[in-house]
């Protein structure tokens, strides 16, 4: 990636966005679009490449892996990889899209010990979701609507049993989508809950992993897609949490 637009450079963007309380935004929004979620066109074929990019980065295993589905929506991705996995748990911090999550996994006659969600801001502390552990976490596309992902990458790391991996799916910094984010119509909408509105460069990503412990860094582009009529790139992003 070119360093002539790195993320760090957006200071007019980040006094902007100072004091704005992103997560609060975030769960304000999507209580109030719970039922849009999936209205997106490219929402679908987007759920399918993370399933394709998930399963491609970690060897899951129906009898074995317990996985967090962190910022989990309405379970979109989940309930494709719930016939990999032995449990799935749902954090998000909508309660309406965890209702939706849950009505839609007891319609599919799965119990809560098999896949559920909670809604809870995690912070990473003892006692947090009964201190469960977890083989794997998986953050699809949310990155860029979280104001901390430092905080954040550390969150998710102390949820992961030594040995785990957490795999991260969102946007490659384009500079066609920085550019022009501005004057897209979208903006209007989007700006009080998309705190990184330029994606994200490996290096950034990099650095978010290693320091939060994580060895085995991979960066991998999975799909072209358009954010806000912009093309940009997808990646997913590999860390492991080393063994005791």
């Amino acid at each position: 990636m070119s360093d002539s637009h790195p993320l760090h450079d957006h200071d007019h963007e980040r006094k902007h966005q100072e004091g704005h309380d992103f997560a609060a935004a975030n769960a304000k929004h999507f209580n109030e679009n719970v039922h849009k979620f999936e209205q997106h066109p490219f929402a679908k074929e987007l759920a399918s490449r993370q399933l394709t990019a998930y399963l491609g980065a970690y060897p899951f295993d129906e009898e074995k892996t317990v996985m967090m589905d962190f910022a989990c929506g309405i379970g979109m991705v989940s309930r494709e990889l719930a016939p990999y996995t032995k449990q799935i748990v749902g954090v998000d911090i909508s309660q309406g899209l965890v209702d939706e999550f849950n009505l839609r996994v007891n319609n599919q006659g799965l119990t809560p010990d098999e896949m559920k969600a909670v809604c809870v801001h995690l912070n990473g502390v003892e006692g947090e979701l009964d201190n469960q552990k977890f083989d794997v976490i998986i953050c699809g596309m949310a990155y860029h609507h979280i104001d901390d992902i430092a905080k954040t990458t550390q969150t998710l790391a102390f949820f992961l049993k030594p040995g785990g991996v957490l795999l991260v799916i969102d946007m490659l910094e384009a500079n066609n989508v920085a550019d022009n984010f501005k004057d897209a119509k979208e903006h209007i909408d989007f700006e009080h809950i998309v705190a990184h509105k330029h994606g994200f460069d490996e290096a950034t990503v990099r650095k978010l992993f290693e320091d939060a412990g994580l060895i085995k860094f991979e960066l991998n582009i999975v799909a072209k897609a358009k954010y806000h009529k912009f093309p940009t790139k997808i990646f997913i992003a590999k860390g492991t949490k080393p063994d005791a």
